[in-house]
């Protein structure tokens, strides 16, 4: 789905950090933020801390996307919840705007914990960012 591809100070000595490197939070944006570019999106500059999601992108059309990322961590399932409850919290009714939770290939199984037919209703899209930098739909509405 995408060509974006990993930074190139990415090396296979941090791959499993929950930092840096494929599987990390801070990968996960950078590459989504990326592949985002590439479909038409602006992602604003956001402060790294506070009450801000990890994306927030806008068409020239329009639409909106709030987007949480989540990497590979110790406890990524408590991880992957948290950021189910920072979307819920996000969601104030806004017209053209979509919510997608991005996660490292390595821990959608804890994503898919929450059915897709939840997700669905909710209006959260599920996308993966893989080893290789390649973005995924993995259920919920395209872009």
């Amino acid at each position: 789905m995408s060509t974006a591809a990993y930074p190139s100070d990415v090396s296979n000595s941090s791959l499993w950090s929950p930092t840096s490197g494929p599987g990390s939070e801070a990968t996960v944006v950078e590459v989504f933020s990326a592949w985002l570019a590439e479909q038409g999106f602006e992602c604003a500059k956001l402060p790294s801390h506070g009450d801000y999601p990890d994306i927030d992108a806008r068409h020239p059309d329009g639409r909106r996307l709030v987007v949480e990322a989540k990497g590979f961590t110790r406890d990524a399932g408590t991880d992957l919840d948290t950021g189910y409850g920072q979307l819920l919290r996000r969601m104030k009714g806004e017209p053209d705007t979509a919510y997608a939770l991005v996660v490292a290939g390595t821990v959608v199984r804890f994503a898919q914990r929450v059915p897709s037919e939840v997700r669905s209703k909710l209006g959260i899209a599920l996308y993966i960012v893989d080893f290789a930098g390649k973005v995924e739909l993995v259920d919920g509405a395209p872009l």
